[in-house]
């Protein structure tokens, strides 16, 4: 069986904007080229990066309870809005595509 790695830029976006900031997109790349995603661990390590990508693409530097409820509800989305492309990911190595990357970001 041949695999093929393809670059898969997908975008995602979390509409939890306070009120009084202005919009600014963010975005992070998340690399999956040395993952094998017909193995548990590498699904595991594939949510941990992903994990890791929108809780950097939701932080803002700010503090309070306020901002921590934002950060949150950003990340769910985040999160929410990338599984189905990890499921996508893990479904396309299955078939012999592997891909190489997987691009998540935020408008704050």
């Amino acid at each position: 069986m041949t695999t093929r790695t393809l670059i898969l830029a997908l975008s995602l976006t979390a509409a939890a904007v306070p009120a009084t900031a202005q919009a600014e997109d963010k975005a992070a790349a998340v690399r999956i080229d040395d993952l094998n995603l017909s193995r548990a661990a590498d699904r595991i390590q594939l949510n941990t990066r992903l994990k890791s990508a929108a809780r950097s693409v939701c932080y803002t530097g700010l503090r309070g309870t306020a901002e921590n409820s934002r950060r949150a509800a950003c990340v769910s989305a985040a999160l929410a809005q990338a599984e189905p492309l990890a499921e996508r990911a893990i479904a396309q190595s299955q078939g012999g595509t592997k891909l190489a990357l997987l691009m998540i970001s935020a408008a704050r």
